[in-house]
C-alpha cells in the first residue's frame, strides 16, 4: 500500500484518449509526464494506495481499454476524471487545468454523479438477490425439513 497520485493526461494528437498515470510524486501541472510537449496533464489526485485508486478507476473504465502497459483509455477526459472522483476511496484533488471551461466542469459532475448512481443501483441489486438467497434457505430449513 503505497500512497501516491493518479493523474489523467491527454495529448494533442489523440483526441478522445487519456493515459492514466500512477506517480510517487506529483506530476507537474500544465505538462504531462510523458515525453513532449503535446502531452498535457488535466488532473491529479492523492490516493493513500495509488494501486488500489487504478484499479477501482480501471474497473469503471474497463470497456474503453486500448493499451494495458501504458494504461491508455478511449474515453472522453470528463469521464475519466469523474471515474477517479466517484471511487470510494478517500484522496484528495490536488490539481484540475485551470483552462477547462464550465461546460467540462459541468460534465465532469454530471458523469461523477452517473457513476455513483449506477453503482449504487448495482449494489441494491446484489443485496436483494442476498436476501432472497437468505429467504430461500430459511424457507428449505423452516418449511421443508420438517415435512
Amino acid at each position: 500500500m503505497e500512497h501516491g497520485y493518479l493523474a489523467v493526461e491527454t495529448h494533442r494528437n489523440r483526441p478522445g484518449m487519456v493515459r492514466l498515470v500512477l506517480s510517487t510524486e506529483l506530476p507537474r501541472p500544465g505538462r504531462g509526464t510523458g515525453a513532449g510537449p503535446d502531452t498535457r496533464l488535466r488532473y491529479a489526485a492523492r490516493f493513500n494506495d495509488r494501486d488500489a485508486a487504478l484499479m477501482h478507476t480501471h474497473e469503471i473504465l474497463k470497456r474503453r481499454l486500448i493499451d494495458p502497459d501504458a494504461h491508455l483509455y478511449r474515453a472522453e477526459m470528463a469521464h475519466a476524471i469523474a471515474a477517479i472522483e466517484s471511487i470510494g476511496l478517500s484522496h484528495r484533488d490536488v490539481y484540475i487545468d485551470p483552462e477547462l471551461d464550465d461546460t467540462t466542469r459541468q460534465a465532469i459532475e454530471t458523469a461523477r454523479r452517473a457513476i455513483t448512481a449506477q453503482r449504487r443501483r448495482y449494489e441494491h441489486l446484489f443485496e436483494t438477490i442476498g436476501y432472497i438467497g437468505i429467504g430461500l434457505l430459511l424457507f428449505n430449513l423452516f418449511v421443508l425439513s420438517f415435512a
